[in-house]
């Protein structure tokens, strides 16, 4: 088998530590993102109780630092290596209105800006060469939490709801995903890429457990969630299926869903996409 790269964000607990063991025993050379090195030292011990054999390498930082998603990215680009999958895993809940380091509400900032400026700053790397690319991204059926993306909102500014702020960054991840696969598919045509979400279904993780309120909630629904393994499965589908040719679709239980007319919207993802690149600093990939 050739040698395979996957970068992996949100790796050290849930559904990303779950991908991230899979991914190693089907032979993936592994570049996680994490912010913690005890947990990143826990992750990778249970990688190696799998895949005794596993090429772990760590690109630390705090995805809600616009600074440290730029030296992930440096990090990565350092090992001048190929990128097959791109897995957008990362992702937060907070009851509170919280800002990230950046000033901008911090469930925007890390579910959905952070892993957009991810992207941008590895373009090159995921359109280069002849091998297939995928990127897979989880999303969240918590989409359906608004009725549309407020683009003159994006910072939650009025009428914070922490409910309605998560579904926000769960439906950018379902328009970057659009607009992403828009953009790839009439710049590429030397090679297969495809990018995709997904929705995990309710998963029993740390996600969410920032606050006491969040504790309490996850505690009693946690019996009723499934697992780690069983959330990250949709996800690993999209990555690892030879037979996958469809782009730009969010799916749950390996099935491709229907979205309503709001989280298909041209006009909305096309918004999202430049207040994204001026919010990141980036310069607009056409």
């Amino acid at each position: 088998m050739l040698e395979k790269n996957c970068l992996l964000t949100g790796a050290t607990s849930g559904i990303g530590q779950a991908a991230a063991i899979a991914l190693a025993k089907e032979g993936y050379r592994l570049f996680l993102v994490a912010r913690n090195p005890t947990r990143a030292s826990a992750t990778e011990k249970l990688i190696r109780l799998k895949s005794k054999s596993a090429e772990v390498h760590w690109l630390m930082g705090d995805l809600a630092s616009l600074d440290d998603v730029r030296n992930i990215a440096v990090n990565f680009l350092s090992f001048d290596c190929k990128l097959d999958l791109l897995f957008l895993n990362a992702g937060v809940t907070y009851n509170a209105r919280t800002c990230s380091q950046d000033g901008y509400e911090i469930m925007f900032a890390v579910n959905h800006l952070s892993h957009f400026m991810l992207t941008h700053l590895l373009m090159d790397k995921l359109v280069e060469g002849n091998h297939d690319t995928r990127i897979v991204i989880t999303s969240s059926g918590a989409y359906r939490f608004v009725s549309g993306l407020n683009i003159d909102d994006l910072n939650a500014e009025q009428n914070y709801n922490s409910i309605k702020a998560y579904g926000h960054s769960k439906l950018a991840n379902i328009l970057f995903t659009h607009s992403l696969d828009e953009r790839l598919h009439s710049a590429v045509t030397t090679k297969r890429i495809s990018v995709n979400c997904f929705h995990p279904g309710f998963v029993g993780t740390n996600l969410g457990t920032q606050t006491p309120l969040g504790k309490t909630i996850m505690r009693l629904i946690k019996p009723f969630s499934r697992s780690s393994a069983k959330g990250a499965d949709t996800g690993l589908f999209l990555a690892l299926e030879e037979s996958i040719e469809n782009s730009g679709g969010y799916y749950f239980n390996r099935k491709k869903k229907q979205l309503p007319s709001y989280a298909n919207d041209s006009e909305a993802a096309k918004a999202l996409w430049e207040q994204s690149c001026r919010l990141a600093s980036l310069t607009p990939i056409d």
